[in-house]
């Protein structure tokens, strides 16, 4: 599809909590950054106060031509001839060309003695075997220098193209620069990759000149190094030499010319090499997509817009300067290991590593060793020390760490925190970009907080922005670039016309750099990451990104890694599954720790905690365990390799994983064979039924075997299960079972029964036995989602001998119509609460809108002369209008400057349609005041059946046109979520003005959706126990209630 419809991030669109950032950088700190002298600097050259960095950062996208333009000025050190006007010629990014009059040369620049002086550490190479290189900022430029002249003596001239095959090393380093110094075009790779690999990547620039590492190492696997140069010399006819970084031999079968770097070096005269200027826009690198799709693309990068955005990404966002010493973890295929190169023109030292992480605590110790202040990494290496049980702040002396970056994937919140307290209180910067534009669109400010799984901010002078089908969006949308920038791509190599270019990034968005990241933006201007646009689910019509489940699963300790795609049924054997009714189906692929196996406790916590803290589209239809998933050379996971694994599709371009024989292993996985499972006859007898029943649970919860006895709801059963559950029991017996069957009849056994029982009903009945007991009942309240199944985990954790009865709502089955006025509501519930419990006193207790519903129960059997023993509202909200008129005119004050705040933080491009959303919002409640169903349905609902989708938005308006009124019967109880939204912390007040009996508050510490789940729930449950054996008001003569556990 050409456009992505993306849901919004948040159940409630415009909330956003308070929150507390998990870093500050001091005062003093801010004040002295690079980021605040060049903001000085930049409102002395204009006349314009910058007073926030939101400020800072709509100049610079406005005006982005000042920006640059002051930008080169300002920048100590940056050497350039020739005119900074015009500054961009063009206003399209596709287009626009930066700087035409202007000549630089960037190892020239990289290596100034004028930011940082010739006796300054420059390079610190460190090796597996405990070897270290250490190199001055002179003696680096002098190893450039002759290595520089000897290729020019070589023949070597601008615009020739270089390829590499190089560890992460001195020598890496020294080649690297002495290429570009020349004006020749480097593309580099690393020699963990294959040759079919290195020729997709090398074959279409017919380089010149090789240079490779050939000596073996102790972690080397596979092919000798040595071998596959060999063989990749043989297949590039265009190659002249090959320039040996290491004492290994090469091939006898090599016929081209062998040089020796260190020979090279060492005969050659520094002082005898011209340093020379070339157009800003000369091709710089040549750099490569993964190539898991296709063959790589040869994305060629400028030498000007490459040093100014690192320059800038370095100084500014990062505050890199003399005097630091940077290490990133990072190989040469990655271009991390360019924008680490890049440091040197801020005066940085850059510490290399070319070996493995052997043990897990490997870089943590490497950090500490060589007193790294930088310490650049990926969400992978910190989860793998978290999981180790690593706590380097105390196994390490990591004094010298000043800041942490982590690119590569989405960092989650967890993380964060592991960082802060087990590494050090420090700057725990997310960055991400991409190869694409060589540089960062969200990145880190030494000026900012930190908040827990976001990026400080968007990159200076790039308009960034989450768009949805062609609109900024509030929420989570397409990345984004509106306007011009340095760093964008000259193009692809070979693509003349520039027609796959244009394919690639401007097709979708003309005249706008598409990205392929899934993006969102708070108010404070953090961004969230939420995986990549090509690896959206499309779950029957809902949009879902992978990254909000693998940030689910991140809390599960059992799971190290997973992957989440869709398998295309069409070229399975039809009929393979039921819990998805469409032509695919989500697969969700978990790689265990040592130790664990995917049981059926486990499967069910996975189901019930995305369902919980997601929505039901993120719960997959199957879930299966595997030893490893497909990552590429660089390290980054390939969803397109594992989807078309699943689907039995040939994977394209194996060469560009780092572990393809993982790819048979998930092919041939047996949960994933279309004929497993087949549905068991419902036979004649009892055990006929409840083997056939036995096959549905497993197809249902993808979970074998499953027990007779199993309960439903303990196997990670909801209401949209149950839905689908009782439809393939009607299309399999012909008995049509109303929802709350499940709470009756929880297990295979019982189902079986129930469907053999003629006395069940055919329709939803209102009051459902949920729990046996003696005494009086307590009867719970359903939410907005119409049945009590939500508090499934509340009825299990309670400990009260007495029954429990559910009551919900009119229409789960369909053929009823729902009602939408509480009063109704709650008068249909007491006359079927009377057939329970003839007189009072009664118990009632209800879980959020329930609460309301509860309420208005006991008012209506108060005033017909009933008794309340307990009223108890689980985290109720009643709109604010209900307020004493004092405190609502304060919510008023507090709810309108929180809109106007988040309002003005709202980007100037996103305006229109921020505006746009609020107005419909607003006209979605005003039909809801007047009893109307909202134009546009809750989000979360989409997932539903039919009629549970009717239930849950006309019980949204039932919800809005309810107002309570005092309440004289007696306490209410109040179990309160302390976790709430800022302008909503004013529930207490409102339920004290209704209470006119006292309010009883229990607080939980939790948000509203967490009070129904572990481990919260307990606290939930001890406190309805504690109120229910405090009563003294149970009848002993009343009759014990049959039923069963539901959970």
């Amino acid at each position: 599809m050409d456009r992505l419809q993306l849901p919004c991030a948040s159940p409630y669109p415009g909330a956003i909590p308070e929150r507390a950032p998990i870093f500050t950088n001091t005062p003093e700190c801010a004040a002295t950054s690079q980021m605040t002298a060049f903001t000085a600097a930049l409102q002395a050259h204009t006349g314009q106060i910058f007073d926030s960095y939101e400020t800072l950062h709509d100049f610079s996208v406005r005006a982005y031509r000042t920006f640059w333009q002051v930008f080169v000025q300002w920048s100590e050190g940056l050497d350039w001839s020739g005119s900074l006007k015009p500054v961009c010629v063009g206003d399209e990014c596709e287009h626009a060309q930066f700087f035409p009059e202007l000549e630089l040369n960037y190892a020239d620049n990289l290596l100034s003695l004028s930011v940082a002086r010739a006796e300054a550490p420059a390079l610190t190479a460190c090796h597996a075997d405990g070897r270290r290189v250490h190199l001055t900022r002179g003696e680096l430029r002098d190893r450039v220098s002759r290595l520089a002249h000897a290729l020019t003596e070589l023949g070597l001239r601008q615009g020739d193209r270089v390829v590499c095959v190089m560890r992460n090393d001195a020598e890496a380093v020294v080649t690297a620069l002495a290429v570009t110094a020349l004006g020749a075009t480097l593309s580099t790779a690393a020699p963990e990759m294959g040759v079919e690999t290195l020729l997709d990547r090398f074959t279409p620039l017919s380089p010149r000149l090789l240079f490779a590492h050939a000596a073996a190492q102790t972690f080397d696997t596979g092919v000798p190094v040595a071998t596959k140069i060999g063989e990749l010399a043989a297949a590039l006819p265009s190659l002249e030499c090959i320039v040996r970084l290491d004492d290994g031999a090469l091939p006898d079968a090599v016929k081209q010319r062998i040089y020796s770097l260190d020979e090279l070096v060492e005969h050659s005269d520094a002082a005898s090499f011209e340093w020379r200027r070339f157009p800003f826009n000369h091709p710089l690198f040549v750099m490569f997509s993964s190539g898991t799709t296709g063959k790589p693309k040869c994305i060629v990068h400028g030498a000007g817009g490459t040093l100014l955005e690192h320059l800038k990404e370095h100084r500014l966002h990062s505050d890199l300067r003399a005097g630091d010493r940077m290490y990133f973890h990072t190989t040469c295929a990655w271009m991390m290991w360019n924008w680490q190169l890049s440091a040197l023109a801020s005066g940085v030292e850059i510490v290399t590593y070319d070996g493995p992480i052997s043990t897990v605590d490997t870089l943590w110790r490497l950090v500490a060793d060589e007193r790294a202040t930088v310490f650049g990494t990926s969400p992978a290496y910190l989860k793998m020390s978290e999981d180790a049980g690593l706590m380097p702040g105390r196994q390490f002396n990591l004094s010298a760490l000043r800041a942490m970056m982590s690119t590569a994937a989405v960092l989650f919140d967890p993380q964060f925190t592991w960082v802060r307290d087990h590494v050090k209180p420090l700057p725990l910067q997310s960055i991400s970009g991409g190869t694409d534009i060589i540089g960062c669109f969200v990145l880190g400010n030494p000026n900012l907080p930190v908040y827990a799984g976001e990026a400080q901010c968007k990159s200076l002078a790039l308009d960034v922005q989450a768009r949805s089908q062609g609109e900024s969006v509030d929420g989570i949308g397409e990345l984004v670039c509106a306007n011009p920038f340095p760093s964008r791509p000259l193009g692809f190599f070979g693509d003349t016309d520039g027609t796959l270019f244009h394919a690639a990034y401007f097709a979708s968005n003309p005249g706008v750099w598409t990205h392929g990241d899934l993006i969102e933006f708070s108010p404070q201007g953090t961004a969230r990451l939420h995986g990549r646009t090509d690896g959206v689910l499309n779950v029957r019509g809902v949009n879902v990104g992978p990254v909000e489940i693998y940030r689910v699963l991140d809390d599960i300790e059992e799971i190290r890694d997973a992957m989440v795609v869709q398998q295309s049924l069409r070229n399975m054997t039809a009929g393979s599954s039921n819990a998805a009714p469409t032509d695919q189906r989500t697969v969700l692929m978990l790689v265990l720790r040592e130790g664990f196996e995917l049981n059926a406790a486990l499967a069910a916590r996975v189901r019930r905690d995305l369902a919980r803290r997601t929505s039901p589209a993120h719960v997959p239809d199957r879930i299966i365990a595997v030893d490893a998933l497909p990552v590429t050379h660089n390290g980054k996971p390939s969803e397109a390799a594992a989807r078309n694994a699943i689907s039995g599709l040939p994977v394209r371009n194996t060469a560009a994983l780092r572990n393809p024989e993982c790819l048979d292993a998930i092919r041939r996985h047996p949960a994933l064979n279309s004929a497993t499972r087949e549905l068991a006859p419902v036979g004649q007898s009892r055990e006929d039924l409840e083997r056939h029943l036995q096959s549905q649970w497993e197809r249902l919860f993808d979970i074998a075997p499953i027990g007779r006895d199993d309960n439903f709801f303990q196997l990670g059963g909801n209401s949209l299960l149950a839905a689908r559950l009782l439809a393939s029991v009607n299309e399999s017996t012909g008995r049509t079972l109303p929802l709350a069957t499940l709470f009756i009849a929880p297990t295979i056994a019982r189902l079986a029964a129930a469907i053999d029982e003629p006395g069940v009903p055919q329709s939803s009945p209102t009051v459902v036995p949920i729990r046996a007991g003696t005494g009086t009942p307590l009867f719970l309240v359903h939410g907005v989602s119409g049945t009590v199944m939500e508090c499934s985990a509340l009825i299990a954790a309670m400990q009260t001998p007495r029954p429990m009865f559910g009551l919900q709502a009119r229409g789960l089955d369909g053929e009823q119509p729902a009602q939408r006025r509480v009063h109704d509501i709650a008068a249909s519930y007491i006359g079927q609460m009377r057939s329970v419990q003839p007189t009072g006193p009664y118990a009632v207790a209800g879980y959020s809108f329930g609460g309301l519903i509860a309420v208005e129960i006991a008012q209506q059997l108060s005033r017909a002369g009933e008794q309340m023993e307990l009223l108890c509202l689980i985290d109720t909200y009643a709109h604010e209008r209900c307020l004493p008129w004092r405190a609502w005119l304060r919510h008023n004050r507090d709810f309108l400057g929180w809109h106007w705040r988040r309002l003005r933080a709202v980007p100037k491009a996103q305006l229109t349609h921020y505006v746009k959303d609020r107005l419909a919002n607003v006209v979605d409640y005003l039909r809801m005041r007047n009893g109307r169903m909202a134009h546009r349905p809750n989000s979360h609902n989409a997932m539903m059946p039919p009629a549970l989708r009717t239930v849950r938005e006309t019980l949204r308006v039932a919800m809005t046109t309810y107002r309570p009124r005092p309440y004289h019967a007696g306490p209410i109880v109040y179990v309160h979520a302390t976790s709430t939204l800022s302008y909503r912390n004013n529930q207490l007040t409102l339920w004290q003005h209704v209470a006119r009996g006292g309010l009883d508050v229990v607080d939980v510490s939790c948000d509203h959706f967490e009070m129904i789940a572990e481990p919260n729930v307990q606290v939930v449950a001890a406190a309805l126990d504690r109120r229910l054996t405090s009563s003294d008001k149970s009848r002993s003569g009343f009759p014990a209630f049959g039923g069963v556990a539901c959970a």
